[in-house]
């Protein structure tokens, strides 16, 4: 994404989805089934979808809502906690630009003198985990050093690979890179993080040219984000596939 990059965040909720479920600690053969509550929301980049009035740009609410109520009504659950996680996972799998998402499972008249019991998830409170791809050919050491710094203040760096060196590929008439990648937990949404990035970027120096492929003394890049492949371009440079293969290699990448 280039220096531009300027997401327009939208808002999309489900309120008060009524369900119902066998929850708590007993015989579920002789127990009734009891309501249960459920609200959710989640932000992502609506530029695509409000530009083109076309769904396919759009993230397909009905058929997150449908995935709520296949594995949540007339199921069995011990805690509501374990029900507000499930629904949290299941909204995340949806795809990395999902972001700041909120569960809500109330468990109506679960105590005398209540109204009713609820667990809240915020997604703001939870660590997100990516792959940060770093290169320079300009001072490289100086500039990774002080990229790092940069990235301890968004995050915390779990894991990082060895930094090597590399030739040119597309434009051949400069300095050789330094690469590497670390592995980033962060509570920053896709979205922020790529901002962050750039500014860091742009802290550091780097001014973008016509020619995508000029020396700069740093370039970082979001390669994964909870699981899901960010960078399609990172098969052009199967270096990069190995970093991730190293930081995560629970993801199945090809080179």
């Amino acid at each position: 994404m280039g220096a531009t990059y300027n997401p327009k965040l939208s808002i999309v909720r489900v309120e008060n989805l009524r369900l119902r479920s066998y929850i708590g600690f007993f015989d579920w053969e002789k127990e009734k089934l009891q309501d249960v509550i459920i609200s959710f929301s989640f932000k992502y980049d609506t530029a695509m979808a409000s530009k083109t009035d076309d769904v396919q740009h759009a993230v397909d609410y009905k058929e997150i809502t449908k995935g709520v109520i296949d594995f949540v009504d007339h199921k069995s659950f011990h805690l509501i906690e374990a029900l507000a996680e499930e629904i949290y996972m299941h909204i995340q799998k949806v795809g990395a630009a999902l972001q700041d998402i909120m569960v809500k499972v109330e468990k109506p008249h679960a105590l005398r003198f209540a109204d009713n019991v609820m667990v809240e998830i915020d997604g703001k409170d939870r660590y997100h985990t990516a792959v940060i791809a770093m290169g320079s050919n300009i001072n490289s050491e100086d500039n990774f050093t002080k990229a790092l710094n940069h990235l301890q203040e968004i995050g915390f760096v779990m894991q990082r690979t060895a930094f090597i060196k590399t030739e040119p590929l597309k434009f051949e008439e400069q300095p050789e890179f330094l690469n590497g990648a670390i592995l980033l937990h962060t509570k920053k949404s896709l979205s922020e993080l790529t901002m962050h990035l750039k500014q860091i970027e742009a802290l550091l120096g780097r001014v973008r040219t016509e020619n995508k492929n000029a020396p700069r003394e740093i370039d970082l890049d979001v390669l994964t984000y909870n699981g899901f492949i960010t960078d399609q371009d990172m098969e052009e440079l199967p270096f990069l596939i190995d970093f991730v293969q190293q930081l995560q290699p629970e993801i199945k990448l090809q080179k």
